[in-house]
Parts: structure tokens; sequence; C-alpha cells
């Protein structure tokens, strides 16, 4: 067991258990203080390179939630249903297979605070090498198509930035479109012999034209076409989390519209830097890409609710 510290005396009972649940739990804790119960839980595909994780907290009125996790601290935000808040950590495919520290610190209006220090066991992937063949321009740029390919990285920066604190989703995520996989996240690739890359998505096999829906609601970051990516839409969920669908043929939201989730954004195409018709689906959260298929294994939207037993 992980130790707990209570300061002020705002614990009357402490518990820590492992859950066995549909999705990984690494971790759980919960505590009974003077104000109402505290539940902490975290939740993942699978604690490794590469993957999505939630931190979910149920707990009373507090002044500040702060989850702290490799040297960063990650604010708590509200997940839609009352006395519930959430953080989103990105494990990046170059972090260390070790032990890791997650602390979660919560103030309260009386003055009391509660520390839970966990200990999460981070796994190293596996990732295969494939080689491709593109167009060489997508390789071997020219000059003004390296000044393109820097301002979109300069425009990219930028909206990032803008992104949104609270949640905006709507309940858990699902998929784009129902395409098989046709090359996984973290995949290092070769592309005409010379060009090495680590693949920071997945690609869904689909037939051209095949409708792309938003994997959850948000707002419209982009949707416009980039050297790369060719038509490209990236979606805003909130809580510094984005959604990437890119490749498609067409595009049909307008960016800075709000959109609901499973809204048809666009339709599968080959635009951009690719060997066939297919959809490029991306995810990032704190400017990390992780893979999106771990999205869809993280409970939103399910009662929070950790047993005593």
């Amino acid at each position: 067991m992980a130790p707990v510290t209570i300061v002020r005396g705002v614990a009357l009972g402490i518990m820590l258990l492992v859950l066995a649940t549909g999705t990984a739990s690494a971790a759980a804790f919960r505590a009974e203080t003077a104000l109402g119960p505290v539940a902490i839980s975290s939740h993942c595909r699978s604690f490794t390179q590469g993957e999505a994780v939630l931190i979910r907290l149920s707990s009373p009125a507090f002044s500040s939630a702060v989850a702290r996790f490799d040297g960063t601290a990650h604010r708590f935000t509200p997940l839609g249903t009352e006395g519930t808040f959430g953080v989103l950590l990105p494990l990046d495919l170059d972090l260390e297979p070790r032990d890791y520290h997650l602390e979660v610190s919560l103030s309260f209006h009386d003055g009391s605070e509660l520390r839970a220090p966990l200990t999460l066991s981070l796994e190293g992937g596996v990732f295969p090498s494939t080689t491709l063949s593109v167009d060489p321009r997508f390789v071997s740029p020219s000059p003004e198509e390296l000044e393109r390919i820097r301002e979109e990285r300069a425009l990219l920066d930028e909206l990032y930035a803008r992104g949104t604190a609270e949640w905006l989703g709507d309940g858990n995520f699902s998929r784009p479109l129902a395409g098989s996989v046709s090359s996984p996240f973290g995949v290092r690739r070769i592309f005409n012999e010379t060009v090495q890359s680590r693949h920071r998505g997945v690609d869904l096999r689909s037939p051209p034209g095949t409708p792309v829906l938003a994997a959850n609601a948000g707002n419209v970051l982009l949707a416009r076409s980039l050297f790369y990516a060719g038509n490209i839409v990236i979606i805003d969920h909130g809580m510094d989390l984005f959604t990437l669908y890119c490749h498609l043929s067409d595009i049909t939201v307008a960016e800075g519209e709000f959109i609901g989730k499973e809204t048809p954004v666009g339709t599968v195409g080959a635009t951009g830097r690719v060997t066939g018709p297919h959809l490029h689906w991306g995810a990032r959260i704190v400017g990390v890409n992780v893979d999106p298929l771990s999205l869809l294994h993280l409970p939103f939207e399910r009662p929070f609710q950790i047993s005593a037993e």
C-alpha cells in the first residue's frame, strides 16, 4: 500500500485497493473525511508507453485539487457529474519504463488538506518497423514546401495553446469509423528508404468516401488542408485533449464550430502523405501524442463508485 498523508485530521478512515474492472486501474484510494468521502482511481487500457490515463476523483467541494505526475502538476476538471472530476495523463512513447509516483493533493475550504501518493509501474511497449513508398516530394520537399511546413507547424502550436480548460466531451469516446487498423500507433516507419519517423496515430482501413465521425463532442479547432496531413480536422475536447482526422477527401465542418459526438467531419480520402485511401486518427494530450484507441477505454461516463469490500 502507498502511504497517505492526512493534514489537520481530514480523514476518518483510509482504504487503498486495486480495482478489477473492464479497464485497467493501476491504483485506487478511498478516505472518509469530515466533509464527506473522497475516492481516487486511475484508469487506462494498459499502463504502457503511448497510452492515455484518466485519473478520476470523487470529492466534496475543495479549493484546489492537483495530480502531480513525472514532475508536472495537472489540475482536476469537472466531468459533468456533480462531485466528479478528472485529469488526463499522456504516457509518452519515449517515457522510460519504471515505477512513477502520482500524488493527488486536495485543499478544502475549511483549511484541511489531503495528500495521497500512489505508485504506478510503466511497462515498455512493442513497436515494429515498416517501410513505405510515397511521392518523393513528401520525403524531399522543395524550399517553398519547407516554408509551408514551418508555417503550418507554427499555426498548430498557436492553435493548441488555445485549448479549452474545461471538459467539452459528451460521455465516453467512440471510433470515428468501423474500419480495421492497417498501421498501429508507435510503428517505426521508413519512407522511400530514407526518412524515419514514428507513427503518432492509427490508420483505419475504409473505402474512399466513407463518413468520418467525431469521436466526441468539442470545438473544431482546425478544418483545412496541410502539407503532410492533407485535409484535416482537429477537435478540441477540453482538458488539453485533441483528436485529429487526416487525409480526408472533403471536410464537412467549419473552424470555430461546436459539434456533438458522432457528427460527420468529412469522408475518407487520400490527401497529403499517403500510400492509399485511409483515415489517420490521432490524439494529443498536454502536448503529447497518444494512441487514440486508448481513449475508448477511459470511463468518462460510467458512474464512479469504489467498493469498500
